[in-house]
């Protein structure tokens, strides 16, 4: 037989790939697989993260589908990817954000909303990769993958989404006086990466399915920042009570 991962040839009584170390018995990514490939993403030291963040900038839709397809010795498990991500941006959160607050000359409302938002980052984060999962399952429902594989896209999708943002507040730093540019700009990038990666997802450039992939980002950034905004106003209540 051929392994999926390396594409080497294997005996076809080996349980594993003797070249890179994959089981040969790999079965279609569901929940199970899935949480057993996450535990063993956690004892295993062997998957370069390095090589996932690179091939996430440029080929992120690529990945998520040698990831669902068999190709797990390669990348970082989604969820662990999304898990590290987050231990990072919380230990960003605390170490830089309130640099950028002192910088900022927004007004005290603004303030404490943006307080509000780094303080709860992680949760939004989280919630962001089900908001995708199923958009982009509602929009892509008749191509030949299923929501657990989708939301292993996703956290792929947030993770590095993550890494970008962290970017936009050191360039904030840098170039403070440069900010609405830089916010806007990344915020474009990331909404044209985020296109790029269902489309090469999907392995599809037609006009029809381009559209579908800027509704899935418009819709679920549009669903987020309402519920950070009506989180936010929740939270000023509860204060205020």
């Amino acid at each position: 037989m051929k392994c999926i991962n390396c594409e080497q040839i294997v005996e076809d009584n080996h349980s594993y790939c003797p070249y890179c170390g994959q089981k040969t018995d790999l079965r279609r990514l569901d929940f199970n697989q899935l949480m057993a490939d996450l535990w063993n993403s956690f004892t295993d030291t062997e998957q370069g993260i390095l090589l996932t963040i690179k091939q996430l900038v440029y080929r992120p839709g690529y990945v998520a589908r040698d990831y669902i397809s068999g190709k797990r010795k390669t990348y970082f498990n989604p969820f662990r990817y999304l898990v590290v991500m987050l231990a990072i941006v919380l230990f960003f959160v605390l170490k830089f954000v309130p640099l950028v607050l002192d910088d900022s000359n927004s007004t005290p409302e603004n303030i404490d909303f943006l307080h509000f938002v780094f303080g709860n980052l992680n949760v939004f984060i989280l919630l962001m990769s089900p908001i995708y999962a199923l958009l982009i399952w509602l929009f892509f429902r008749k191509r030949q993958t299923n929501f657990v594989e989708i939301l292993a896209f996703s956290a792929y999708l947030n993770g590095q989404t993550i890494l970008f943002y962290m970017l936009s507040v050191v360039l904030f730093l840098i170039t403070p006086s440069f900010a609405g540019i830089t916010i806007v700009l990344f915020g474009l990038g990331i909404c044209l990466w985020l296109m790029l990666a269902i489309t090469q997802f999907y392995q599809t450039r037609t006009l029809s399915d381009i559209l579908k992939t800027a509704a899935i980002v418009v819709l679920a950034q549009g669903i987020t920042q309402g519920i950070i905004y009506i989180s936010f106003l929740i939270s000023r209540l509860r204060i205020g009570n």
